[in-house]
């Protein structure tokens, strides 16, 4: 296990990560990705189709197993993914988040991605082993996160292109 450390400390704005190309992926997610509530996102995708493009997107970052994304987690769940406290293993991409009853996943993760993005929630620890990137959804009404996804800087690269290459 890598040596934890306190995210807190590695806030950053989505256009001040230091790390090449992130402004680029950070604006996609912002704005360009479908099925999010943005009026230059490139439309909806159908939940069968969207299944099939978060598995594709999953596997080829390594991230199946990885990713849980469920209605309601409880605690437990936050524990189990090393996400339950202010101090983690910043080399170990997961996911965790939450989905509502007639969402489907990968609308979930792009819309936390998204929230995260759009409101400052990043956070990131440059390694020699990638850059690390950790987005968080909070909902302050209820004060707790309603998402946490822990994935290096070329993942998101993956992510975007496969979605690009989706799309057209």
């Amino acid at each position: 296990m890598a040596r934890k450390k306190d995210y807190r400390e590695l806030l950053k704005t989505p256009f001040d990560t230091g790390i090449r190309n992130f402004t680029t992926i950070a604006k996609y997610f912002l704005y360009f990705a479908p099925s999010i509530d943005s009026a230059h996102s490139t439309g909806n995708l159908d939940d069968i189709r969207s299944g099939e493009i978060l598995a594709r997107m999953l596997a080829r970052s390594g991230m199946t197993g990885k990713t849980r994304i469920m209605q309601r987690p409880q605690q437990a769940s936050w524990r189990n993914a090393q996400f339950d406290s202010y101090e983690i293993d910043f080399e170990e991409s997961r996911i965790l988040c939450d989905r509502y009853k007639a969402e489907n996943e990968l609308h979930a993760l792009l819309r936390h991605t998204r929230n995260a993005l759009a409101h400052g929630y990043v956070y990131v620890w440059k390694k020699r082993n990638g850059n690390f990137i950790l987005l968080i959804d909070f909902d302050s009404g209820k004060n707790k996160s309603t998402a946490k996804i822990l994935v290096t800087s070329s993942i998101m690269e993956r992510w975007k292109a496969e979605l690009e290459n989706e799309i057209l």
